[in-house]
């Protein structure tokens, strides 16, 4: 056994997504198994973006049909080791023999996909969506660096003679600027920033496509869920006739096989809904997300503290530096160009209450 895996052969029972067979030379291998397949590809592909969570992720592709192999949906802890797993990346890893090969099977996924969900897992790379840092009071804690030490920079409250006072600070005392002022010059910082013409006309057709794909995933989830839900309710109403008519049911029994079909259609026409509400007018979403590249500075300065945080690590995805009065920042959206810092502010704009989640 330990021979035929260091040789890339796969011994162990299929893992989900995959089924016993025969390679080109006859030997016995494991290959995709045609449902469940481009459903976890789906799951990794989509999860790897840092735009979903996994609870997001394993909605969608529970929608869409993936189950266990006893033809149950995956519990949360399941499909976490399930993303976590090397064979789908077409790689054969069993620690306790010191054994990593790369397996003679298909990969469902490539390895830099299966790579960026282990660094999201990880976390070592920031998804869009991050959970909000610590304190609401303090929404670039965590994401400015002090441009001395390299240190994160905190947050927190000092009590003066009358009344306390914010500030940021670094923990080796470098850096200690107050919260107004800081949080003013991230504003200013946001002033000089445009977007780039040429890059915001790609991203329109890169997201028209992507629409696409999702609009055909959300027909492909009301098809698989609109089909159960007819199923149900022919099901409720066989057991309506075996009850009233054929009387070949007691009344506990029928009771009780009612309700569960209820809560079942119930669950179910709650899924329709769902992804009913995920059709979208993607022109509009693209005009606002236009707007909202254009007045990032107003708008994070009217948002709440959990979209001030999704809104500049859009913009700024390594985060930013900060040393006297000054930001500067390696990486931001290619979405911007640098922007003159004299230009002249349109006024009268009036600044929405947040950044929508899907942006």
């Amino acid at each position: 056994m330990k021979q035929r895996l260091q040789d890339g052969r796969w011994t162990f029972p299929p893992p989900l997504g995959y089924r016993a067979g025969l390679d080109a030379t006859g030997a016995k291998t494991i290959i995709p198994d045609e449902h469940s397949a481009p459903l976890i590809a789906q799951a990794f592909e989509e999860f790897a973006t840092g735009l979903h969570t996994r609870e997001q992720v394993l909605r969608k592709v529970t929608q869409l049909g993936l189950r266990t192999k006893k033809s149950k949906p995956l519990s949360s802890q399941t499909f976490s080791q399930t993303l976590r797993k090397p064979v789908y990346a077409g790689r054969i890893v069993v620690a306790e023999w010191n054994i990593d090969v790369a397996g003679k099977f298909e990969p469902l996924v490539s390895q830099p996909v299966f790579d960026k969900v282990q660094a999201i897992l990880g976390g070592r790379t920031v998804a869009i969506a991050p959970r909000a840092r610590s304190h609401a009071d303090f929404p670039l804690r965590g994401f400015v660096t002090c441009g001395y030490c390299t240190e994160p920079l905190t947050g927190s409250w000092s009590k003066g003679r009358n009344r306390y006072y914010a500030y940021y600070h670094c923990q080796d005392g470098c850096s200690r600027v107050a919260k107004d002022a800081i949080e003013e010059e991230f504003c200013d910082f946001l002033r000089q920033l445009q977007p780039n013409v040429g890059y915001m006309r790609l991203y329109r057709e890169i997201v028209r496509d992507v629409w696409r794909k999702r609009q055909g995933d959300s027909q492909k989830v009301q098809s698989v869920v609109s089909r159960r839900i007819a199923q149900l309710r022919e099901n409720k109403n066989k057991l309506e006739e075996a009850f009233v008519y054929q009387k070949s049911i007691d009344k506990e029994t029928y009771n009780e096989m009612r309700a569960k079909l209820t809560e079942e259609l119930t669950l179910a026409e709650m899924e329709l809904r769902d992804a009913q509400a995920e059709e979208i007018e993607i022109e509009t979403v693209l005009d606002y997300a236009e707007m909202v590249l254009t007045n990032a500075s107003n708008l994070w300065k009217a948002a709440p503290s959990e979209q001030k945080q999704r809104l500049q690590q859009v913009l700024f995805p390594e985060g930013v530096t900060y040393s006297e009065g000054n930001y500067r920042t390696a990486v931001t959206c290619l979405l911007f160009s640098g922007m003159e810092t004299n230009m002249v502010e349109k006024e009268g704009l009036v600044a929405l209450p947040g950044i929508e989640p899907g942006f």
